[in-house]
């Protein structure tokens, strides 16, 4: 008789934490929603911590970051190219994407494809999803909270770690 209940309260638990465990297809909704967010960027070399603020919008074939804080700047991105617009010093730069070879900009675009072979994921019980390059770079982990992404961590090729914290607008 115990082992059914331990049986029982066992496959509970599973079955509660496959419920609550982030999907590819949650990852790709919730990456087509607007937000405003929080990032900050932690250099190892001289232990600084920077912050920047501002909003990210998804339209059907462009995303505009619009940075408010510490300096003004928007950042268009469409499926061949990334534009950088500097808002104080009003200079304009145009980037072919293919030049660029990112990861992460190619997910914010495109969306996760869970058979890619530039890729591997790896779902981080219950909270997260990572997206680790076959190509030994960095991962980009996605955080969860319930079925709202909440945060964007990556180490970029300088060394300089990256938490982006996201709030649905």
């Amino acid at each position: 008789m115990i082992f059914y209940k331990v049986l029982l309260l066992f496959l509970l638990f599973i079955h509660a934490t496959l419920q609550s465990s982030p999907s590819i297809e949650l990852l790709n909704s919730e990456l087509k929603n607007n937000y405003s967010f929080v990032e900050r960027s932690l250099s190892k070399n001289n232990l600084e911590i920077d912050e920047s603020k501002g909003t990210i919008h998804f339209a059907p074939n462009e995303i505009t970051i619009k940075v408010s804080s510490p300096f003004q700047e928007i950042y268009r991105i469409d499926e061949s190219s990334l534009e950088i617009h500097d808002i104080f010093l009003d200079q304009k730069q145009i980037v072919d994407l293919q030049e660029l070879d990112s990861l992460f900009l190619n997910i914010l675009i495109n969306g996760v494809n869970q058979n890619s072979t530039h890729y591997e994921l790896r779902l981080i019980n219950p909270q997260g999803i990572d997206i680790v390059p076959r190509d030994g770079s960095n991962k980009i982990s996605f955080i969860f909270m319930g079925s709202s992404l909440k945060l964007i961590r990556y180490i970029d090729s300088l060394g300089v770690e990256h938490g982006i914290e996201l709030t649905k607008i």
